[in-house]
């Protein structure tokens, strides 16, 4: 019976442990009484605690910002956070443009970063590449406090197992890439959906308070949709990312065959760099050629400036590719009413574009969720994804282990 008393007893401070660091890095710089008083736990129990921590190097004792003063009176309280260095993680998103990778610390500082190709179609050759991308940032480190390795890569997932159950590239489709990165590296390695994973490095990096829900609309190549309820991404052996892209939002009749389209399909990169190209080909988006022309290639970021430039038929496409995204936006807020939808897109870095995709979708919302549903569009990071994979090692390996 004692025995049983002193595993409960154990179980009990693990748990505590856990809610404690998860507050500490949701609210930082926080003092011990806010921490007990959001948890409802004993004052004691939360400095026995952070004390322990803070022997261990995980925590530190920091001065309290002078705005968190104003209305205090008596002995200026000591406030805590996380020590930034006393763990790093390492991200990596395999896109469909680029390879990055970050070496992060637990404050979400990066303190190296790389970019290469898109991994090669070959599995083999692929693992290959991005082991030495990932031992570079590895060696990095140096100091022994790395917790492991997040990858993120589009498709459906199994992160449990560590397995990629279907993507584009069909060489990779059935490996257990976690559990062959992790041979090769010698750390610990997990995987899962990079759009969840960019969903996960959302909200852990934002620190405030969210609501219960919210969804992630993520617009690329692919378009998709992830939600987090109560913290943490819908994901599963089963789950995608909410792959709104494969949602038919256009039928046509021809003759007597109907003829079904994707938003992918409609409103994609892909189909955006398609419909540019044959502008340019007839002689038409004049500003675009000579933006690639430049550039030596076309991308979003030629496509945007030459938009912003004036290019009346850049500005059409993309105009028509918005009012599709915009249509696809109130449907996933009908459906499941978060309580604020993130939007992550390369076309959003043209202010209009984000006007016009709002306006597109508050004028299709369902009741109330025109009044109630907030928009909210991410600053754009061609690295949030592989921080999204560091957040989500920081999750798993550091603040879910007590």
């Amino acid at each position: 019976m004692g025995n049983k008393k002193g595993n409960s007893l154990l179980e009990t401070r693990r748990q505590n442990r856990i809610l404690i660091k998860d507050t500490i890095y949701r609210m930082e710089p926080v003092t011990r009484a806010e921490i007990a008083e959001q948890l409802e736990l004993t004052l004691p129990t939360i400095t026995t605690s952070v004390n322990d921590m803070i022997t261990e190097g995980l925590l530190e004792e920091i001065p309290l910002p002078d705005e968190m003063l104003v209305n205090f009176k008596g002995r200026r309280p000591v406030a805590i956070g996380f020590a930034a260095d006393a763990a790093l993680a390492i991200g990596v998103e395999l896109g469909p443009y680029a390879t990055r990778a970050v070496l992060m610390n637990l404050k979400g500082g990066i303190l190296e970063y790389s970019e290469r190709q898109p991994g090669d179609e070959d599995y083999e050759i692929m693992l290959e590449q991005v082991a030495v991308q990932i031992q570079e940032l590895i060696e990095k480190a140096g100091n022994g406090n790395l917790l492991g390795v997040g990858i993120g890569l589009p498709g459906f997932i199994d992160g449990s197992r560590g397995v990629v159950r279907s993507i584009r590239k069909s060489g990779w489709v059935g490996r257990h890439l976690a559990a062959d990165m992790q041979e090769k590296l010698g750390v610990p390695v997990m995987i899962d959906n990079n759009v969840r994973l960019r969903a996960v490095g959302y909200e852990m990096s934002s620190h405030e308070i969210r609501p219960d829900s919210f969804a992630y609309f993520y617009v690329s190549k692919g378009i998709a949709c992830p939600l987090m309820v109560k913290d943490n991404v819908l994901s599963g052996y089963t789950a995608g990312a909410g792959e709104v892209g494969q949602m038919i939002v256009s039928v046509e009749k021809r003759g007597n065959e109907l003829i079904e389209k994707t938003l992918d399909q409609l409103a994609g990169e892909t189909v955006i760099f398609e419909e540019c190209q044959a502008e340019m080909e007839a002689g038409n988006a004049e500003i675009l050629r000579d933006e690639v022309e430049k550039a030596g290639t076309l991308a979003m970021k030629q496509v945007i400036k030459a938009q912003v430039r004036g290019d009346a038929a850049v500005d059409r496409i993309l105009s028509e590719k918005l009012e599709y995204l915009g249509t696809a936006l109130a449907n996933v807020v009908n459906l499941i009413n978060p309580g604020f939808v993130v939007v992550d897109s390369y076309i959003i870095t043209n202010p209009e574009n984000a006007r016009k995709l709002k306006e597109s979708a508050k004028k299709k919302f369902y009741g109330l969720n025109e009044e109630e549903i907030q928009i909210v569009f991410k600053e754009f990071d061609h690295f949030s994804g592989a921080k999204g994979a560091a957040y989500f090692v920081i999750r798993r390996c550091f603040l879910q282990n007590g």
